[in-house]
């Protein structure tokens, strides 16, 4: 299994290079079918400030192909559930997806909830603002 780098899954995602697309799909399909395709939290909170700060994405184009991602046949999630949930709450809220899996992660520690200065994530269950 390869671990695929944020910028590899951005140019999937998005297209915008012709070679480097060419490749990054070369390979996402070569390794999908095969060995697999490691996705880590770090790389899709990467991805998904990219697609929003970079390209301009809106939140809903953002969840729909990120859920896509997730679930495409060869690709391994690092904690999917965690990841799923993340989603739902991304569409639903405010803050930002990386926001979100940081509280997840949060939820599963010994404190089970988050302490922030983020205003739009405070509206979250299990957060207090600061």
């Amino acid at each position: 299994m390869a671990g695929f780098d944020t910028n590899v899954i951005v140019r999937v995602l998005v297209g915008d290079d012709p070679t480097q697309t060419r490749k990054a799909e070369q390979a996402f399909s070569e390794h999908a079918a095969t060995d697999g395709v490691f996705v880590s939290l770090v790389v899709l909170a990467e991805v998904t400030w990219v697609l929003e700060a970079a390209y301009s994405w809106d939140r809903a184009t953002i969840h729909r192909q990120v859920s896509l991602l997730v679930r495409t046949k060869g690709v391994v999630v690092e904690e999917l559930e965690l990841v799923q949930t993340a989603l739902d709450e991304y569409i639903a809220g405010k803050a930002g997806l990386a926001d979100y899996l940081i509280l997840g992660k949060a939820r599963t520690g010994p404190g089970r909830s988050l302490v922030t200065f983020d205003r739009k994530l405070a509206r979250t269950a299990d957060v207090t603002l600061l």
